[in-house]
């Protein structure tokens, strides 16, 4: 079981660092993440059932403009883990993960949060040309923050068994969960702000007044305006080429 464990921890790690991405996006969805949990933990069968269950429920999981609805990394890790650990039938592992999900959006502000303040050192390393030091705060501190925010909890999961899970998440105080539901909730206003700083240029400030009024006015659902856009980035394409190529000549 303390093989299992640490090894369950070392992927909870894995698909939350930037590691995960290194190698694949497919660490983001349970059925991935959770069948490596199974295989680790010996009941592979058991757990991809479990996980292909936590997949369906997050089916249409997508994160827009900063919001978070689940996390699925935690919802895949830990809800297949509980659910090999206690027994339960898999078609169940639903009901573990959707609490550990909720649970993962304020674990992931926190360790963003965290991990803000390594960028600012970094920044002040790159100021004095200190490349190795840049190197530094993008790798370990935020592994370091991973471990202790995702590989803990996800080995003493395994390691102690479902009692100790249902305790943690009884045991976290109020005024933490609602410090970091405020910082949640400036997450989307964030995100949008980054959006709209990049749209804001001469140059295409235009094609975002014309979504928006495609939407509004014309009644266009998101799926349409795409197909405009696509089709209007493609005539922008072509055409800038054909010029470029006709200034060259």
């Amino acid at each position: 079981m303390l093989i299992s464990a640490i090894l369950v921890a070392a992927i909870a790690v894995g698909s939350q660092w930037w590691f995960s991405h290194v190698i694949t996006r497919t660490w983001l969805y349970p059925i991935w993440a959770g069948f490596l949990v199974a295989i680790v933990m010996g009941e592979p069968i058991t757990g991809m059932k479990a996980a292909a269950y936590i997949q369906l429920t997050y089916l249409g999981w997508i994160t827009a403009g900063g919001t978070m609805p689940g996390n699925l990394m935690v919802a895949g890790v830990f809800g297949t883990a509980l659910t090999i650990v206690s027994g339960a039938s898999p078609n169940l592992a639903p009901t573990f993960a959707v609490p550990f999900s909720l649970l993962g959006i304020l674990i992931n502000q926190a360790y963003m949060t965290i991990n803000s303040f390594w960028v600012h050192r970094a920044d002040k390393y790159l100021e004095e040309g200190n490349i190795t030091g840049v190197r530094l705060m993008n790798y370990v501190p935020s592994c370091i923050t991973a471990c202790v925010l995702y590989g803990i909890p996800a080995f003493c999961l395994v390691y102690f068994g479902g009692d100790f899970a249902t305790k943690a998440l009884a045991a976290i105080p109020q005024p933490m969960i609602d410090a970091l539901n405020v910082v949640g909730a400036l997450m989307p206003a964030l995100g949008i702000a980054m959006l709209l700083s990049f749209l804001g240029k001469r140059k295409i400030i235009a094609f975002f007044f014309i979504g928006y009024f495609m939407t509004i006015y014309a009644k266009l659902d998101t799926m349409a305006v795409t197909v405009f856009a696509a089709c209007i980035g493609v005539l922008v394409y072509v055409f800038t080429a054909k010029n470029k190529e006709e200034g060259e000549a």
